[in-house]
């Protein structure tokens, strides 16, 4: 069965997906102060963000809607491989659906909720409203940001990763190479994850932002391998092209993350 047309599909949502993740990232980290800002104050958050509250919800709509695309990629990926009632798969399917969802959970307070905080912290005329306004910010900002969207989604975006490439190395559809990054990327996902537990767990808060982008890499560089899949089902070799084109998007998209 050719599915050529199918695997075609889910290369141009990778490029979708990355779009909507790095167009949202840029112009937070030039608007926003992101991610840092994230860690600072409520006050100072809700500040900034009410200076420049249009784009601001305008960028964080978009990596919402890369909740989205994840879970659509999440069903993609595990039709792509044709290999109905593996578990392992199933596995991934059911993990990649929740990243997306928690994702999106994480991410869509700033356009929704946020805007009213800010609004509320530019008109509070006491320091003890300014205070309250602040304390509910910033339990939002640890729940449906730090526990959901950025641990769970990172611990769901993780387990789906390397669910997805123990499938890579039981089948002709990917070469083995795009399975061992993804081993590797997913692993790091999950100990990145760990930092919002706290203590001693905070020293692997650097791993997100160079991680994810190098994952962004790989992603794409995936959806590239399913677009050329031959016509019997098998994955394209992977040789010292397909190495520069994986190594130069990771790295390309790691650039930002690290200026």
């Amino acid at each position: 069965m050719d599915r050529s047309r199918e695997y075609g599909v889910t290369f141009n949502l990778t490029l979708l997906h990355a779009a909507l993740l790095v167009s949202g990232f840029l112009i937070l980290a030039d608007q926003f102060s992101f991610p840092e800002i994230l860690r600072a104050s409520s006050q100072e958050r809700l500040g900034l963000f009410h200076q420049n509250q249009t784009i601001i919800t305008g960028a964080y709509y978009l990596m919402a809607l890369s909740g989205l695309t994840q879970v659509v990629l999440a069903v993609m990926f595990h039709q792509s491989f044709a290999r109905p009632g593996s578990t392992l798969l199933q596995l991934a399917l059911v993990s990649g659906i929740l990243a997306g969802v928690f994702q999106v959970l994480g991410f869509i307070r700033w356009p929704i909720a946020v805007p009213y905080l800010a609004d509320q912290m530019a008109q509070a005329s006491t320091d003890e409203m300014r205070a309250i306004i602040g304390l509910l910010e910033g339990l939002l900002n640890r729940y449906a940001g730090m526990a959901i969207g950025e641990h769970l989604g990172f611990v769901g975006q993780g387990f789906w990763t390397i669910f997805i490439s123990f499938a890579m190395f039981q089948g002709r559809l990917f070469a083995s190479p795009y399975g061992l990054a993804g081993l590797i990327l997913g692993g790091l996902l999950v100990v990145s994850s760990l930092e919002q537990l706290g203590g001693a767990f905070e020293v692997v808060g650097f791993l997100s932002a160079p991680v994810s982008a190098a994952w962004l890499g790989w992603l794409v560089s995936c959806g590239i391998s399913l677009s050329r899949t031959h016509a019997d089902g098998a994955g394209p070799g992977f040789g010292i092209l397909s190495a520069l084109v994986m190594v130069a998007l990771i790295g390309a998209l790691i650039f930002p993350t690290l200026s």
